[in-house]
């Protein structure tokens, strides 16, 4: 067996990351790509690229996919300072981190709502 890649310092990140439905996806991937282009450990070869990966139950999930010779004995804090990047793009960008949620269609009949307040709802729970 010959180990290929034993001398190349080299190492592919792959950086999971779910976007909020009605994103804009194109806004989405130039603020990935910004993310990862500011990173001073990221290669600018092989490039960074990003990937539409699925339309998820609660989310549209994404895959930065970037390079880096100088963290490969450090991976988790590199993919820490590029998730608290990410995290801070998005919210300047106004991109929404997803939520999970649930739509409830009730095929016939009436469903009473009643407002009730946390005072009524403590109450009620320790009845």
């Amino acid at each position: 067996v010959t180990n290929w890649t034993y001398g190349d310092r080299r190492v592919r990140f792959r950086i999971p990351v779910g976007v909020a439905y009605g994103s804009d996806v194109n806004k989405v991937r130039d603020a990935l790509l910004a993310v990862a282009r500011e990173n001073r450990h990221t290669l600018k070869e092989p490039a960074p690229g990003v990937f539409l990966d699925q339309f998820g139950d609660s989310s549209i999930d994404f895959k930065l996919m970037v390079w880096s010779s100088e963290m490969s004995a450090r991976p988790s804090r590199y993919r820490s300072d590029l998730n608290f990047a990410i995290a801070e793009k998005f919210r300047e960008a106004g991109i929404a981190f997803p939520f999970p949620q649930r739509d409830v269609h009730i095929r016939d009949g009436v469903i009473k709502l009643e407002k009730v307040t946390k005072n009524e709802m403590a109450e009620r729970s320790e009845a």
